[in-house]
């Protein structure tokens, strides 16, 4: 495993807490240490690498061991650069040293069921299992090719023009989507990364018993308003704020397309 300068968790220059062991240092200073990476060297990632990582994220939780996943490495030039054009012009799908399309997978199930003389039976929870476990999956594997030394970065751009993506990669009925992962060396090394985005303080996401009232709620908006502007302030782009990026981007439907093109790939939200 790479070492990173958060090896030594926790990242804020306090001591680690006693009794942690060194397992747990590495893993929470490697989760600690995840930013989103942009640009890479064009180096590829070697097919031991990926094999490695995807064996540990297939540990991850899987609901009643389904496994509803699966991951397609785009590798034909022209198709990664098409998929940039896809996700809204970003370049890194097409430069990063592997591109992958993590996909809900219950075309797996379909078959399944078909070959024992069963039906399969679509409906809202069974969409949702493939995009949780996907999604797990994907974290795993995220954490994997970092603890490598690789940068990563998800592609959610990938469901602007989600039927172009089907229609590319001619995607199978009962398979669906979800988002890409760019991974690969940082261009410029470790140093190369980009800054970590600050997170809401842990009190903000994390409550006993009840979600909490309205104004505990405005109030923790308010002190992440205060880091996100200091963020903002330290990379010259001064006024802005976290909740104002917010507001922005749930002002309209997003992508209203989803639903259609995921009910014409098997989904039922029923």
């Amino acid at each position: 495993m790479a070492e990173h300068p958060s090896d030594g968790f926790p990242t804020d220059g306090s001591p680690p807490i006693e009794g942690q062991s060194r397992v747990a240092k590495v893993v929470l200073g490697a989760m600690s240490d995840h930013r989103s990476v942009r640009a890479f060297e064009a180096v590829p990632v070697e097919d031991t690498t990926i094999e490695r990582a995807v064996t540990a994220a297939q540990c991850a939780a899987t609901s009643s061991w389904i496994q509803g996943y699966h991951l397609i490495q785009v590798t034909d030039p022209t198709e990664r650069a098409r998929l940039a054009e896809l996700s809204g012009g970003q370049a890194q799908v097409a430069e990063a040293g592997a591109f992958f399309v993590v996909c809900g997978d219950t075309r797996r199930h379909q078959l399944v069921a078909l070959d024992h003389g069963q039906s399969y039976a679509p409906c809202t929870e069974t969409f949702l299992l493939s995009v949780v476990d996907g999604s797990l999956f994907a974290q795993n594997l995220t954490l994997a090719f970092e603890s490598e030394g690789l940068g990563t970065c998800y592609i959610g751009g990938l469901r602007n023009d989600i039927a172009g993506v089907d229609k590319l990669l001619a995607l199978p009925h009962g398979v669906f989507p979800l988002f890409g992962l760019c991974v690969g060396h940082p261009k410029g090394g470790p140093e190369g990364r980009p800054d970590k985005r600050p997170r809401m303080d842990p009190t903000a996401v994390w409550s006993k018993g009840r979600y909490p009232a309205d104004d505990e709620v405005r109030a923790s908006i308010a002190a992440h308003d205060a880091v996100a502007a200091e963020y903002y302030g330290r990379r010259g782009a001064p006024g802005r704020n976290w909740s104002g990026g917010v507001w922005r981007k749930f002002v309209q439907t997003l992508r209203p397309d989803l639903k259609a093109y995921y009910e014409s790939k098997g989904a039922s939200f029923t």
